[in-house]
């Protein structure tokens, strides 16, 4: 009988002893690691560039539609833009504020209010909203100033330590066009006057741009708003008819009676979302330099030591929509010469950045008196 000469050896072991798995485990747990990690950082940076990208193009994109319409501020109106100039493209002054001489007569203000001079149709004569002057807080402010308290007024929303402004500007349609809001202004077009027909100036819009909460229950949610109205300043048979220069067009605002504001005074309509803080200086020339003022610098001069405004610089604080940074970011920013320091409570993980702009009034002709 044959007998195996190997029932007696030991059987071979195939595979991995469990100090191999253990070792290829946490080798491949710190592969995997490193990867995660590599991903968090590559999704971080992404996220900061797109935040980044975000403020580029509000900076390049939404934000050009102030200098655009401050660029058309007086067209067709004044000669000068000041407090108590009729017609100024800056709207600093109405019946509420108008600027006293030195005798402490009101003077002049930018709806012509108190006084009538003259009979040219074509300059803002007595300008009220709802029957009244022009309230305080819809003209331009800056943050020096008291604030409104009523619903849709400039209360000087901000989330820094520094009031927001408010700039109010108002020109005549050159052509037809649309507003801030997407309504249709009419330009020049021919109405019935005295029964003859006749070719009018184009209407006057007056837009205002604040900030405000659009959800009263996020108050620090805060958006660049524009607020249009028109008004009219001649006199004519029928104000319905201007209303309706070619049926290819869609209706303009239908006037009852001239120097009457319409549509003015709502909300108006959203033009740029998260801004932390917006305010202006108005620019005078003296001399070879340009000189800066708030709005209660410039009406706390003598009557006569107001120099024409030539100018607005403009600036705000933007931040982007999401909390992007790993550790919390500035808290303090210089906007237009001033220290501003965001309020208590807002997340500084936010990407912020400062904007500031100077536009140099075009539609004035006479710079110095």
């Amino acid at each position: 009988m044959r007998i195996s000469t190997f029932q007696n050896c030991p059987k071979r072991q195939i595979g991995f002893t469990l100090i191999e798995l253990m070792i290829a485990l946490f080798l491949g747990l710190l592969v995997s690691a490193a990867a995660v990690q590599v991903y968090i950082i590559n999704a971080k940076t992404a996220g900061i560039q797109a935040s980044a990208s975000e403020l580029v193009e509000d900076a390049v994109f939404n934000l050009p539609i102030i200098e655009r319409k401050a660029r058309l501020a007086n067209l067709g109106l004044a000669d000068k833009v000041a407090a108590d100039q009729p017609g100024s493209g800056i709207v600093l002054t109405s019946a509420e504020n108008a600027v006293e001489d030195e005798d402490g007569n009101k003077a002049l203000d930018n709806f012509r209010n108190p006084k009538d001079l003259g009979d040219d149709p074509k300059v803002p004569k007595n300008i009220t909203l709802g029957g009244a002057p022009v309230k305080v807080a819809l003209l331009t402010r800056t943050g020096d100033q008291t604030a409104g308290t009523e619903k849709n007024e400039w209360t000087g929303a901000s989330n820094t330590s520094s009031q927001s402004g408010q700039l109010t500007i108002q020109y005549r349609a050159p052509q037809d066009m649309y507003d801030c809001e997407g309504n249709l202004a009419l330009g020049p077009r021919r109405v019935t006057i005295g029964e003859v027909k006749e070719v009018i100036d184009g209407q006057i819009i007056i837009e205002r741009f604040y900030l405000k909460a659009p959800d009263t229950s996020k108050p620090t949610e805060l958006s660049l708003y524009c607020d249009a109205g028109k008004y009219i300043t001649e006199v004519m048979d029928e104000y319905t008819e201007q209303s309706r220069p070619d049926e290819k067009l869609s209706e303009s605002v239908e006037f009852e009676t001239n120097n009457t504001i319409r549509d003015f005074g709502d909300a108006g309509q959203e033009v740029m979302t998260h801004v932390d803080y917006f305010d202006i200086l108005l620019s005078t020339r003296e001399g070879n330099q340009l000189q800066y003022y708030t709005v209660n610098d410039y009406l706390d001069l003598d009557l006569e030591d107001q120099p024409p405004i030539i100018g607005i610089k403009y600036g705000l604080i933007l931040r982007s929509d999401n909390a992007v940074l790993n550790e919390e970011g500035p808290s303090e920013f210089n906007v237009l010469g001033k220290v501003s320091t965001l309020n208590n409570g807002l997340s500084k993980k936010y990407l912020r950045t400062v904007v500031e702009s100077y536009v140099t009034l075009r539609n004035i002709s006479v710079m110095d008196d």
